[in-house]
């Protein structure tokens, strides 16, 4: 997890100068929202999760984000996890920016704050767009897949999120 924190700063601090004058290349805060759909093999078939994640916009094509969630899956089936995000958009415009995005980070499935039952690798991409709300705030909607294996027998899981949430610039 080190890792992904340290590759996360060095690429955002070091990339800017890279970039094009076109795209404020700012940094910001991303609290989200999202309705689960969730993998057969959970108690419930549906939960809820709130997250926030840091991120950077690096050039007009790509952003990188360093993101943590909490999911409630029901019946003391929780979940939380660190995932290092890279947003593909596909074009970049104020009133709609469609983008995919891809991410890799470590889960823990279980009762918190101890008590996991699968601390593992976690994989996850999907689909989304944001959309100016003024200066200082975008709008933002995703769905994504997300996929875990499994260490103690435990069968590796693949939930659905459907996500809405603000990206707050700090300009």
């Amino acid at each position: 997890m080190h890792l992904a924190i340290a590759t996360f700063v060095s690429v955002a601090t070091a990339y800017p100068a890279f970039a094009k004058d076109a795209i404020d290349n700012d940094w910001y805060i991303a609290p989200t929202f999202s309705f689960t759909i969730n993998d057969s093999n959970r108690a419930k078939s549906t939960g809820v999760a709130g997250g926030a994640a840091l991120g950077k916009v690096l050039n007009e094509n790509w952003n990188i984000e360093l993101a943590g969630q909490y999911v409630d899956f029901g019946a003391e089936d929780n979940q939380a996890s660190i995932v290092l995000d890279a947003l593909y958009f596909l074009k970049r415009n104020k009133s709609f920016s469609p983008y995919v995005t891809l991410g890799i980070g470590g889960v823990h499935e279980g009762p918190l704050p101890n008590d996991g039952r699968n601390q593992d690798l976690l994989l996850r991409g999907g689909v989304g767009f944001t959309t100016s709300l003024n200066k200082y705030i975008d709008f933002r909607m995703d769905a994504r897949y997300q996929w875990h294996g499994s260490t103690g027998g435990a069968p590796n899981l693949g939930d659905c999120f459907i996500s809405a949430g603000l990206n707050i610039y700090f300009r």
